[in-house]
């Protein structure tokens, strides 16, 4: 196995949506690809964290600003091959203190109620639950909710 660099993303969120789109499709069985264009030119203040192995994008973690103290973490994924190696844990705590550093208190997340590993990995790292929903799509889905290092309780 090589070496994995991580890195932010700094460049314009729409350069990120081809390399994103089909790290998307090689991560997610049956990825929509109107569920990223359709959605990517509208967030605000993305937060793109990239893993690359042999210059490759082979994982992501990809969050924005909803309002001045929340991080939504929306979408993130990592390549089969590197499963189980930390990758996912890596760029998770990547984006926590960059956002802690940026000033926002929290982070949540939206996982399908089905993704027992990405629950599982949110909850060690300081992810509790904070509901549950049914989407538009009639899919489960867990809403996880974290306050990150440093805030300040309100």
């Amino acid at each position: 196995m090589s070496d994995i660099e991580y890195q932010r993303w700094t460049g314009p969120i729409a350069a990120a949506a081809d390399p994103l789109l089909a790290l998307c499709k090689a991560v997610f069985a049956e990825f929509d690809s109107t569920y990223l264009l359709a959605r990517l030119p509208h967030i605000a203040d993305p937060d793109l964290w990239l893993a690359i192995e042999d210059g490759e994008w082979a994982g992501f973690k990809l969050g924005y600003r909803r309002g001045d103290a929340l991080l939504y973490s929306w979408l993130g994924g990592v390549h089969s091959r590197l499963r189980g190696q930390g990758v996912a844990s890596e760029l998770m705590e990547r984006q926590h203190a960059h956002a802690a550093a940026l000033g926002y208190s929290f982070v949540e997340t939206r996982t399908r109620a089905a993704n027992n590993p990405m629950i599982r990995l949110n909850l060690r790292h300081g992810f509790h639950v904070a509901g549950f929903e049914v989407d538009a799509h009639g899919i489960e889905v867990v809403i996880q909710r974290k306050r990150l290092e440093g805030a300040l309780a309100e």
